[in-house]
């Protein structure tokens, strides 16, 4: 009975007059829209530095000692790339084509170039077979990598096949193996289609201009759905 004794009567409205509307509340939108200039940027950025900076990163990591800190960089680039896109175009079926366009990016780049290099300035080589590992997966089949060195025991950077003629009972024995006298990247076996191999450098270019296309594609219908034509910021 307090509280309701200390309340200020409200004062009465003149006639004629109606009480102002309370103003409402307007909630920000989490899905806001970017700005056109900047959807562009982004998809500048998105469709051509991401896969160039991919398809760098993989073919540095051709070279085995820095395979493993380029391809990290690879990936943390590509799913930069992949949330840049779905900030172009946050709805529709983009992000599906991009994952397998992405992955692809990934997996191609680094055995299509090794191949290439190989093919194009590699030397058949005899060396031997010093060591032998296997390694098994989770369907039980066994893979052998093996130790080689020159027959004339000048070093050989990276010296490590892979394939037919390597396995447990190869150790000691030759093999002619193709190897780059520049030592970056590692030698490979006379069996594998190099050719073959190194046409994966266009299959990568082809690829890249795939996201680029994407990409592009998406930020005009982002464009188009909100009139972004005719806006310029």
């Amino acid at each position: 009975m307090t509280s309701s004794r200390n309340r200020k009567p409200k004062r009465p409205l003149a006639a004629g007059a109606s009480r102002p509307a309370k103003p409402v509340r307007k909630r920000a939108r989490k899905d806001a829209p970017l700005p056109p200039r900047t959807v562009r940027r982004t998809a500048v950025l998105v469709g051509v530095l991401a896969p160039v900076l991919i398809i760098g990163l993989l073919a540095l990591a051709t070279n085995p000692d820095y395979q493993v800190g380029c391809t990290v960089l690879a990936v943390l680039v590509l799913m930069a790339a992949v949330v840049g896109l779905m900030l172009v175009r946050s709805t529709g079926w983009v992000v599906w084509p991009a994952v397998l366009l992405g992955v692809l990016l990934l997996v191609i780049p680094t055995p299509a170039i090794r191949a290439q290099l190989l093919s194009h300035r590699g030397v058949e080589t005899q060396v031997v077979i010093t060591a032998a590992h296997s390694a098994k997966d989770k369907t039980g089949k066994v893979s052998w990598t093996c130790t080689v060195r020159r027959e004339d025991d000048r070093p050989l950077p990276h010296g490590t096949i892979e394939g037919i003629g390597c396995s447990g009972g190869s150790v000691g024995t030759t093999a002619t193996v193709v190897v780059d006298p520049d030592g970056w990247a590692p030698p490979a076996t006379l069996e594998k289609d190099l050719s073959f191999r190194s046409s994966g450098v266009y299959v990568a270019g082809a690829v890249a201009v795939l996201w680029a296309a994407l990409t592009f594609g998406a930020a005009h219908r982002s464009l188009r759905g909100r009139g972004g034509r005719k806006g310029g910021t």
